[in-house]
């Protein structure tokens, strides 16, 4: 076996059955040098970083030795002796970081290419903002060489830039880009040529990618990124994403100065779709069209599958269907704007799936004038994760964390609409302003955690006895708002404060010991006791006061 390995290429070690090496054939000694000697342990392994596909097909685990990374292969153990393959990892994990960076890169491509906002100038300076992110430097800059200055067109820098700025070019690394006429990418200023420049002396700026632009076959200026720290060495693929959104730029900037927006706008088309079918690929990200001609949606592969639709060309009903049915008609009106009036379309709409799940799906899309007729064409997106996550945000923001009551500002704005409601329906609402009694005793006498049990069980009787279309709201320690719609001052308000006061009375049991609150309550009715929300509740706490007794609290 030893003797056989002498003369294969790959890197291989001898193990006996602990685990210790006892040879290594010549391309592993020359691998690994002093480390790994014959006697020496196998050291323990981790999982390995490849895709976990590749990984288990080829069953590697990772090795690291100083600053070399390996994948150890194990062969099935012979005679008491195992072999065990290695490969350095290092050239496989970096052409794993640019495949991440290459689907990093695409993603923002595409999601440029949905841009809705129409002022250019603010279009590429959102361009910047996302692609310096992408790029994980701190600003970008669009600029216009003008002999011997460059006039800032567009920029994400966080201060000391503004419009029309002209920053001499011995201030600006984009000299050397406008010199060579070239892609310049330094990860490092003080590692370069550069670290005896004004613009390092100036500004301090370490890291810079910049690429020339081109406008109309006419040198333009240049499209360039920086940061105030060292960069990890620039890969080809942040080089070729520079490369790509300095053609959309130049496209802009095109479009921005060209007189015939119309025939320049299909050219943009057939860029903006050619991005969207590699981000599909790549990003799942679903690109599709439509002809207001036909009637007709073509669908991307990916837009495919987030749909749940087996044909990629098919009836723009049939789309339709996918939907919620409440919110078919707001995308209808939507399509119906964007095609007559905006050229312009954003929504979001729901879908139901086989298994009854609902699932949010973002659609963006741009008319587009063409010879042939116009055409509709935008990108969609699976948008659930984040909607979900913006109801729980909203959700925290609106509701009492402890007992789940509406807060203070969703009360405000509730009442304000019914105020609203109630003014065009000429009707009545009332509010009841309940302050709890001897809840102090409680938190003094048995802890914060029994104060909190009473006010839990207080929240959730309320929240039962009353309407679905009332309103129960925490807005401050032991202060509690009923908002009443429709029910105007009388013997049905009078009876349902005394049921209100009952239920507050019933002792809450917790285990062996049980809590006794009371309440004082103020009542205030709209229209006779104020006009707006603070006014109501102004008057409503007045009369609590002047119901609250001594003895309460």
């Amino acid at each position: 076996m030893i003797a056989g390995l002498a003369h294969i290429e790959q890197c291989w070690l001898v193990l006996d059955a602990h685990g210790v090496i006892r040879h290594r054939n010549p391309p592993a000694s020359l691998l690994l040098g002093g480390d790994l000697l014959p006697g020496q342990p196998l050291p323990a392994m981790q999982p390995c970083a490849l895709p976990r596909e590749l990984c288990g097909l080829l069953e590697l685990q990772q090795l690291q030795l100083g600053e070399l990374t390996l994948g150890a292969q194990l062969q099935p153990a012979q005679g008491g002796l195992q072999l065990c393959r290695l490969v350095d990892l290092a050239p496989v994990l970096q052409q794993e970081h640019e495949r991440r960076q290459r689907e990093r890169y695409l993603s923002v491509l595409s999601e440029l290419s949905s841009l809705a906002e129409k002022n250019r100038i603010r279009r590429l300076e959102l361009a910047l903002q996302y692609a310096a992110q992408a790029l994980e430097l701190q600003a970008g800059m669009v600029a216009r060489y003008c002999g011997d200055a460059l006039e800032v067109v567009a920029h994400s820098a966080p201060q000391d830039y503004r419009h029309g700025a002209m920053l001499p070019l011995e201030l600006v690394y984009c000299e050397h880009t406008l010199r060579s006429n070239s892609l310049q990418a330094v990860h490092d200023i003080l590692d370069s040529v550069l670290a005896d420049s004004a613009c390092y002396r100036q500004t301090g700026i370490r890291s810079y990618i910049g690429m020339p632009l081109e406008v109309d076959g006419q040198r333009f200026g240049t499209l360039a990124f920086w940061g105030q720290t060292p960069h990890a060495p620039f890969t080809e693929a942040d080089a070729q994403f520079v490369r790509h959104l300095a053609r959309w730029v130049a496209v802009g900037l095109e479009r921005k100065l060209a007189a015939d927006e119309l025939s320049l706008s299909y050219r943009i088309l057939e860029e903006q779709l050619d991005w969207l079918r590699l981000a599909g690929q790549v990003a799942r990200l679903g690109h599709w069209s439509y002809a207001p001609q036909t009637g007709w949606v073509t669908l991307s592969a990916e837009a495919c599958a987030l749909l749940a639709l087996p044909r990629q060309h098919l009836p723009l009903s049939e789309v339709e269907r996918r939907m919620v049915v409440e919110d078919r008609q707001h995308w209808r009106k939507a399509f119906a704007a964007c095609l007559y009036e905006s050229g312009e379309l954003q929504q979001e709409v729901r879908l139901r799936q086989q298994d009854e799940r609902v699932s949010w799906l973002a659609l963006r899309a741009q008319l587009v004038e063409r010879s042939e007729g116009p055409l509709l064409f935008g990108v969609l997106m699976d948008v659930t994760e984040a909607k979900e996550a913006q109801q729980l945000i909203l959700y925290q923001a609106s509701h009492d964390g402890l007992t789940g009551c509406v807060n203070r500002v969703l009360l405000f704005d509730r009442l304000e609409q019914e105020i609203r409601r109630s003014e065009r329906l000429q009707q009545q609402f009332s509010l009841l302003f309940i302050d709890l009694d001897r809840f102090k005793q409680v938190n003094d006498h048995h802890g914060h955690d029994a104060g909190d049990k009473v006010l839990m069980a207080i929240a959730n009787r309320l929240q039962r006895m009353l309407r679905a279309t009332d309103t129960v709201a925490r807005v401050g320690g032991d202060e509690f708002v009923l908002l009443l719609p429709g029910l105007a001052p009388g013997r049905d308000l009078a009876l349902l404060q005394q049921q209100v006061l009952a239920q507050i009375e019933r002792p809450v049991r917790d285990g062996r010991h049980q809590y006794r609150v009371s309440a004082s309550i103020g009542v205030a009715s709209f229209p006779q006791d104020g006009g707006d929300a603070g006014a109501l509740l102004k008057f409503a706490d007045s009369r609590m006061y002047q119901d609250k007794r001594p003895a309460r609290h």
